[in-house]
């Protein structure tokens, strides 16, 4: 195995650089899942469980949720079942599910009061919802990103790390070693590569010994890398005295685009931000060859049809013929044969919820003309639709095949209630997770982070801030990014800013067994499950969105989609604004080319550094001075060419949403030989 090395104590060994290539890639095991054309989920969610983490996260979102939770408040407890029942979801909220649902309330308010950490829409993945007010308290670090000046625009960060970002033939880089440090910006001079590594998409080929593939989009794979840019973490060091629940970081190299001399107190708020997302970054990240963080809560490969074909006189009196009179000797005889006709057709169905069939063109009473009940083959099309809306299924409930205390242990998870079909991919008796402790397995290499501050103004004249278009995966397969945080350090006279998620499942049809694959499909919330479809359908799990709250953390494992809802301001006379910090975490399982490599590429830092350096401006008039620094604008990057490259990233990124959103949540999987 490659060993990856940007300690600046040698040549540099990073994808990308030295010996490594740029699509250098570790194997699932000995490293962090990510969902950049990779990990999909598996089982699929049935309807129900998510409508349980829909609830569970509602519940929580109620102010004093947790004190009612633990203190039985039946009061309150019985108007929040009541609205659940009442709600869009409501027939999926049986007693069971509701009993369920409390349980696991009742331990997220207990970990919640005891160390503010709510794990959000916990699945194989998991949202982790982090109170961090007093650790870093937002009025203070408001003050430093205040020193940053003012936004210009809706798309333009205070901190923007696709702004200066690695330019693979651009940037300067201490390729044969050396680092730069934060007291000393300039010390050493890097070179410029002259090729670019070999793109992905130029060598794109289905690779032997690929065991799956999805159905529709080749080239999603390839179009996720880029070789031109890369974000440019830095490098965070855990202290030698950090101990569990009490670490502590330090920044030893520049966060790009934020001078380490002009904003000391910033980084320091960055800092403690950095150790306050490391204990929800254990919480979240999980290992590439594993099931996740949780099994299903509901597990089931089939379902029961009840009154499947149900046998019953009509379907005796009434065949399919070309007239009634090859069935009847009158037609008074007939008559009698369509009045039985219409009491059954009248008769009691099931709710349309729980209905196995889902056909729009059903033949009912309503549709049928008089020309129509005079043809036998007319009136049996309506009673067959009638026997069709009869069928009915139960959504399978929690607590059928394993208790609570076994899901909440990983104990007996893989018993099915409806087993597989086919078992190819058989589910472990019981679920085991790997614990992740980031600040004692990387206590030596310490992370690399991403850091993004962005402060959105909203005014009377631009009172909206329209959010994201698309859902996403942050970052593309050479940043390696395994985890995103968001963090609000203010947020005035604006309504609720919500992040939505959702992220791809595996579905395999073969393992699937059910007399009326609608019912299955229903129960597993997608449009059909048919083999052989040309164009599947998405297995993507839509989750809702979770509001950010001031002083609170929001992170997020790369295994999910997101995206930024719109907001507003609540006083339309009255301007508002939003300011965010947002945490990306490269899988420290690698090591990729940071600050520590990349001397500062902005050119007034430069110039103010030269500046002082050689005294120019007790030497020179000012005005000279200003004339010699504009005419070596160009070193070691001028604003207007990184505003360029900015774009060429940025359309880097868009293509990879675009090749991704071709091929993700098709759910058939085939074998390939």
């Amino acid at each position: 195995m490659a060993s990856l090395n940007n300690a600046g104590h040698g040549p540099l060994q990073v994808p990308g650089f030295g010996s490594i290539p740029l699509t250098f890639e570790l194997a699932p095991e000995a490293r962090f899942a990510h969902g950049l054309v990779e990990y999909r989920h598996s089982s699929r969610l049935t309807k129900r469980e998510m409508a349980m983490l829909r609830l569970m996260l509602h519940i929580t979102e109620q102010p004093g949720w947790d004190r009612a939770i633990l203190d039985s408040d039946e009061t309150k407890l019985a108007q929040w079942y009541q609205d659940a029942r009442e709600g869009t979801e409501g027939f999926l909220i049986s007693v069971a599910t509701w009993d369920w649902c409390l349980a696991e309330l009742r331990d997220k308010a207990e970990i919640w009061q005891t160390t503010g950490h709510l794990l959000i829409f916990d699945n194989s993945s998991a949202v982790c919802q982090a109170n961090l007010s007093t650790k870093v308290p937002p009025r203070e670090f408001q003050k430093e990103i205040a020193r940053l000046g003012s936004q210009q625009g809706h798309d333009s960060p205070l901190v923007d790390p696709s702004l200066f970002p690695l330019v693979y033939d651009r940037s300067h880089v201490l390729v044969q070693g050396g680092e730069v440090s934060l007291d000393n910006l300039w010390r050493l001079a890097g070179q410029v590569a002259k090729d670019l590594p070999v793109h992905p998409l130029a060598q794109a080929i289905i690779r032997p010994g690929l065991e799956r593939s999805r159905m529709a989009g080749w080239g999603g794979l390839e179009s996720c890398w880029s070789n031109r840019f890369q974000w440019l973490p830095c490098e965070v060091q855990f202290n030698p005295q950090t101990l569990n629940n009490n670490t502590d970081v330090r920044i030893t190299s520049y966060v790009n685009n934020l001078h380490p001399e002009h904003h000391k107190g910033l980084y320091r708020h960055l800092e403690r931000l950095i150790a306050g997302a490391v204990s929800s970054w254990n919480e979240i990240l999980f290992y590439g060859n594993t099931r996740g963080r949780r099994p299903p809560r509901i597990l089931t490969y089939g379902c029961q049809i009840h009154n499947h074909k149900e046998d019953h006189k009509i379907f005796d009196l009434v065949s399919r013929w070309l007239t009634w009179s090859v069935a009847c000797d009158t037609y008074e005889e007939w008559q009698g044969r369509c009045e039985a006709a219409r009491e059954y057709i009248k008769g009691p169905e099931p709710p349309r919820w729980k209905q196995a069939y889902f056909n729009e063109h059903d033949i009912l009473l309503e549709d049928m003309t008089p020309e129509m009940w005079d043809c036998p083959k007319d009136v049996r099309r309506a009673i067959n639709s009638k026997r069709r809306r009869r069928a009915w299924f139960d959504h399978p409930e929690p607590g059928v095949s394993f208790s609570y205390e076994q899901w909440k242990q990983g104990q007996f998870t893989g018993r099915a209630i409806n087993p597989q079909h086919v078992g190819k991919c058989p589910d472990p008796l019981h679920h085991d997770h790997i614990p992740v402790r980031l600040e004692q397995k990387f206590q030596h290499n310490g992370l690399q982070v991403v850091v993004e501050i962005n402060r959105i103004e909203l005014t009377s004249e631009n009172p909206v801030y329209p959010g994201d278009t698309h859902f996403h995966t942050e970052g593309l397969r050479n940043d390696h990014i395994v985890a995103t945080s968001l963090y609000v350090v203010e947020c005035k006279n604006v309504t609720q800013a919500r992040v939505a998620f959702e992220h791809e499942d595996e579905v395999h049809t073969d393992e699937l067994e059910c007399e009326v694959p609608d019912a299955l499909a229903a129960i597993l919330d997608v449009e059909k499950l048919e083999d052989f479809e040309e164009l599947p359908p998405r297995a993507l799990h839509t989750f809702g969105s979770v509001g950010t709250t001031e002083g609170h953390l929001l992170s997020w494992p790369n295994t999910y989609r997101s995206k930024q809802e719109s907001f507003r301001l609540r006083d339309a006379s009255q301007p508002g604004n939003m300011t965010i910090v947002k945490l990306r975490l490269v899988d420290p399982h690698y090591r990729v080319c940071s600050t520590r490599n990349v001397p500062p590429q902005q050119h007034d830092w430069w110039a103010a550094a030269a500046e002082q350096a050689s005294d120019l401006d007790k030497r020179l008039p000012r005005e000279l001075v200003l004339s010699v620094m504009e005419q070596a604008d160009w070193w070691p990057m001028s604003e207007i060419e990184a505003r360029g490259l900015r774009e060429e990233f940025h359309g880097d990124h868009e293509r990879a949403r675009k090749a991704i959103d071709n091929c993700v949540g098709h759910n058939s999987v085939l074998d390939v030989p």
